[in-house]
């Protein structure tokens, strides 16, 4: 796989942000719900919270700068061949980053079919590139 160590660097930095992200999110809603005495949804906010931050980070940041905060550090982009990223590729790349195992087996099944990359990389027609690799056009 190209620029797994730095694709491994660039998600650990996200996952931090995520993580720190979520918390934030998750500290005010527990607020929120602990005012409004509503003890039923305390139980599974922490879970709704972690899907839709997880997934609205990588998707708008893919979709709008071809980069997360990590791969802006690790100096990658990921993008389709032509060089494009929409939402729904964002979209679809990202799920397995939801959790641990997912993203587990999205690594090695892509490694084991022998594709450049991840298996949802495949499936959202993208790849990730290194900074170095992008074409300047004039």
């Amino acid at each position: 796989m190209e620029h797994f160590i730095l694709r491994t660097e660039a998600f650990i930095i996200d996952a931090i942000v995520v993580t720190l992200l979520t918390a934030l999110v998750d500290n005010i809603l527990y607020i929120i719900l602990s005012l409004l005495n509503v003890s039923i949804a305390l139980a599974a906010y922490p879970y709704i919270v972690l899907v839709l931050v997880t997934m609205i980070y990588f998707t708008i940041f893919e979709a709008k700068t071809n980069k997360t905060i990590g791969k802006k550090i690790a100096h990658l982009y990921v993008s389709d061949s032509e060089g494009y990223m929409s939402y729904k590729k964002a979209f679809v790349r990202n799920l397995t980053k939801l959790f641990w195992v997912p993203i587990i087996f999205d690594i090695l099944i892509g490694k084991i079919l022998n594709y450049p990359s991840r298996l949802f990389d495949k499936i959202a027609g993208t790849d990730v590139y290194s900074d170095k690799e992008l074409e300047v056009v004039e």
